[in-house]
Formats: structure tokens, sequence, C-alpha cells
């Protein structure tokens, strides 16, 4: 029977730092198949109904 041995990895930061970049470069370094890749920014919503200038007052990275 193998051993296989697991790693979690989280990347977290505000919009615009950097974390797609990171994990795009350790999903370049790994073998294909071998990393399951759940990016965070799956998890905004889509603003596209509302004005403007009402998306432009959402904070996603805001903790409420």
């Amino acid at each position: 029977m193998s051993e296989f041995q697991c790693i979690t990895i989280g990347i977290a930061g505000g919009s615009g730092s950097g974390k797609t970049t990171v994990a795009q470069t350790i999903l370049g370094d790994t073998d294909a198949g071998a990393v399951a890749y759940l990016p965070h920014d799956g998890y905004y919503k889509n603003l596209k109904d509302l004005a403007r200038s009402q998306r432009e007052i959402v904070n996603f990275d805001h903790p409420d």
C-alpha cells in the first residue's frame, strides 16, 4: 500500500495582492493533477446588476 503525503497551503490577501500569481507559480512547479486548486476570487459575488456607484462602495475584503 502506498503512503501519500498531503500538504495544505492557504494563500490569503486582499484584492490585487498576488494570490493568483503565487498559486499559478506553485501549480507550474508541481505535477499535473497533483494539486487541487480552489481560487479565492471564486467567492466574490458578481455585482454587475448594481449601479456603479453602489459597486464602488462594496468592499469584499472587509470582515463584515
